[in-house]
């Protein structure tokens, strides 16, 4: 049976290519530790990187809200990768055939300034230091958990977290603060209204995500970009399906879907 982090990045990555719906990663019949399945998150990283001929883009942030880490029977958030094949820009359009159930989140992106050491953050206000942009960003995932449960949070973290891309609108000059509406419209009407500061503050996700980073003797690079965590009610689209989504005074992305 696949044991080893690259049998088990190639087993999964064949799980995404067959559309095969998840199944818990094993070793020698037991599941993942974090720190294992970190690892085969690092290998299924770079075994797409070589297929798609790509570098890293950055990081995500997920399970961000503690409901979320503890319903997941974790301590804290979780990350994954981006690749630079990944981004997309604002008018994107996406083929529902590509996924097995395509699903949409709505956040925050930052772009860091200078490789950053969560040693060198001694607050979580200094992080603001460290941004030199920020969008609003769709990540597009891939659920191919059984009937919408939820995966176990190794392999959730293995999986990379099932990030399959990023909508991200401009990159806008940083602001003093994210106390910024929120509005999701589909088909030009408005479906859902929140304001960032009251959901979740990018800074603290950021500095939560250096300190994690830290933690296994990493830095973030200069000029990653960051989404710092989902904003408002994940969306299921259906072929036709369009949105856009408006990060007050700091634009918008605009996506659309097709069978």
């Amino acid at each position: 049976m696949s044991s080893t982090p690259q049998e088990l990045a190639r087993q999964l990555q064949q799980q995404f290519d067959q559309r095969e719906l998840f199944s818990p990663l094993l070793v020698q019949g037991q599941p993942l530790s974090l720190a294992q399945a970190y690892g085969v998150q690092d290998q299924l990283v770079q075994l797409r990187m070589a297929r798609y001929d790509t570098g890293l883009a950055g990081l995500k942030i997920a399970l961000n809200a503690p409901a979320a880490w503890q319903k997941a029977g974790l301590t804290e958030p979780v990350y994954g990768q981006l690749l630079d094949s990944a981004l997309l820009p604002s008018g994107t359009v996406l083929s529902m055939g590509d996924y097995t159930h395509m699903k949409f989140e709505f956040e925050v992106a930052v772009r860091i300034g200078g490789e950053l050491s969560g040693a060198a953050l001694d607050s979580v206000e200094s992080v603001a230091d460290w941004i030199d942009a920020v969008a609003p960003a769709v990540e597009v995932l891939d659920d191919r958990c059984p009937d919408k449960s939820a995966p176990d949070a190794p392999t959730l973290v293995a999986c990379n977290v099932n990030n399959t891309s990023v909508i991200l609108g401009d990159w806008q000059a940083p602001v003093p603060d994210f106390n910024r509406h929120i509005t999701i419209r589909s088909h030009g009407s408005v479906i859902e209204e929140g304001n960032v500061g009251k959901i979740v503050n990018p800074l603290e996700s950021v500095y939560w995500l250096a300190k994690a980073m830290a933690r296994q003797q990493r830095t973030i690079a200069a000029g990653a970009v960051i989404i710092t965590g989902n904003l408002m009610t994940v969306r299921f689209p259906g072929a036709g399906d369009q949105f856009t989504f408006e990060l007050e005074g700091l634009g918008s992305v605009d996506f659309s879907c097709v069978s």
